[in-house]
């Protein structure tokens, strides 16, 4: 029996290994995804909702991690790096995806003219989740983060997740 789980955990970090070293092959660059020069976006108008999405530069880096609101990929985060898009204030469900799974997700409630700050954490021992956070920590990672975007904007995701979250919490 401990031969065995020794050869599992042999093939486990070979797996993870393999992994680590091939993330072109794995994640690809199917969005566009690019570092930018950050600009402060405008302030959001009194029916929309600025949303920050930010990801750790100590968390594991072997994978990009999709932002999807609602049903639409907005942003792509790697390792270290952030972005933020405008929506119309209502409910939306923002989740990272990792392919080939939405490994975590957050609802953000109806916040007409607010800012929301969100972050990835991003753990082997810690899990994965969204978590919000204060203004303040998120001017601390703006100044320590690079700011990502995509080229292919608009693109649907495969699924509708508001509507999926919404039937799954009924």
């Amino acid at each position: 029996m401990r031969a065995v789980r020794c050869h599992f955990f042999v093939a486990f970090v070979a797996l993870v290994a393999a992994l680590a070293a091939a993330p072109a092959v794995l994640a690809g660059n199917s969005y566009d995804v690019k570092q930018v020069p950050y600009n402060a976006p405008p302030a959001p108008g009194p029916d929309e909702t600025l949303i920050y999405v930010f990801r750790g530069a100590d968390e594991a880096a072997f994978r990009k991690i999709a932002i999807i609101d609602n049903d639409t990929v907005v942003a792509v985060l790697t390792q270290g790096s952030f972005s933020y898009f405008m929506v119309p204030s209502g409910h939306h469900e923002i989740v990272g995806y990792i392919s080939p799974s939405p490994m975590m997700h957050y609802r953000v409630l109806p916040s007409p003219g607010r800012t929301v700050y969100l972050q990835c954490k991003v753990g082997y021992t810690s899990g994965l989740f969204i978590v919000p956070i204060e203004e303040s920590a998120a001017k601390q990672l703006i100044s320590a983060s690079k700011f990502t975007e995509i080229g292919k904007k608009g693109q649907k995701a495969k699924m509708d997740y508001r509507a999926y979250y919404d039937n799954l919490y009924k």
